[in-house]
């Protein structure tokens, strides 16, 4: 029982990171820093355009489904960390507080699923195109990380993606525009690709840590009580969840280090075709870098 416990409070403690950490992180304009941008929005409010707002309203609806993603993570594991326990127990007080927390914890999330879904982020955006109006649900959350910032006319639109902006609105950008927008855009999938991967490397690092210290806690506790412990068992246990995650995690801090996207983003500045593997990671969410 004590095994179980320590592994679903390790599970508790990392979906509440997950969900203090699903909305963070919000993203400045490129070449320049937050505080500076929202200075720019101080001082030129008249300045913002539709697709200013667009590119917030998108900053918001990510963060708030990852929030949710969040809280559910949160809610499941504390659910299954009161549960489990009362399968060597009759007592309902053990658990049943533990259920009712992850269950309101699981509500939040599933609350902030529905309303942040894609879908919905859909229809405000094409309200905002086509009237230039926004639910004041919306509008009222628009302030602090997600107040509109002034962007460059060759920074991504939200509202010329398929079926949201109305078809007689007409982009106004020239040849050089667009292909200034296009190797911008590329740029920056480079940095989104590689910051992703780091970032992943180092949740399998932290899941490798976790499942040392669970294990670690696990052998101690039979050892006091006297129990033996199957060598094999250990065995699959140390290869699942510690060896294999850190190697993950060390394979992607290595191939995808600040150096080498140094060195590809160098590269591609200087008029070379970026590299074929970096190609075929890139992902249409790194050529959206307010998805």
């Amino acid at each position: 029982m004590s095994f179980f416990i320590r592994l679903f409070y390790t599970a508790l403690l990392l979906g509440a990171g997950l969900c203090t950490s699903g909305g963070v992180c919000a993203q400045a304009l490129p070449g320049a820093s937050v505080p500076a941008a929202r200075a720019a929005t101080s001082l030129a409010p008249n300045n913002l355009t539709r697709a200013d707002t667009a590119r917030a309203i998108r900053k918001l609806f990510k963060s708030r489904r990852g929030g949710g993603i969040g809280w559910l993570s949160f809610g499941t594991a504390g659910i299954l960390a009161s549960t489990l326990p009362a399968l060597q127990t009759t007592s309902a007080g053990v658990w049943t507080p533990g259920v009712l927390a992850g269950s309101a914890f699981m509500l939040i999330g599933v609350n902030k699923r529905i309303q942040f879904r894609p879908g919905r982020e859909r229809q405000v955006l094409r309200e905002l195109a086509a009237t230039g109006h926004l639910p004041t649900s919306v509008a009222r959350r628009l302030r602090g990380r997600f107040v509109p910032v002034h962007g460059a006319a060759t920074d991504y639109d939200p509202l010329s993606a398929p079926g949201i902006r109305p078809a007689n609105v007409a982009l106004h950008l020239t040849p050089a525009q667009v292909a200034e927008a296009a190797h911008a855009d590329t740029l920056r999938a480079i940095n989104r690709l590689f910051a992703r991967r780091r970032k992943g490397g180092r949740a399998w690092n932290y899941l490798g840590l976790s499942g040392v210290l669970t294990l670690t806690r696990a052998l101690t506790s039979a050892s006091s009580e006297g129990t033996s412990v199957d060598g094999s068992g250990i065995a699959i246990l140390t290869g699942a969840f510690i060896v294999a995650p850190v190697a993950i995690g060390i394979v992607n801090l290595t191939a995808y280090s600040e150096t080498h996207e140094a060195e590809v983003e160098s590269s591609y500045r200087s008029g070379n075709p970026l590299p074929k593997k970096i190609r075929q990671r890139i992902k249409k969410k790194d050529l959206q870098p307010y998805d």
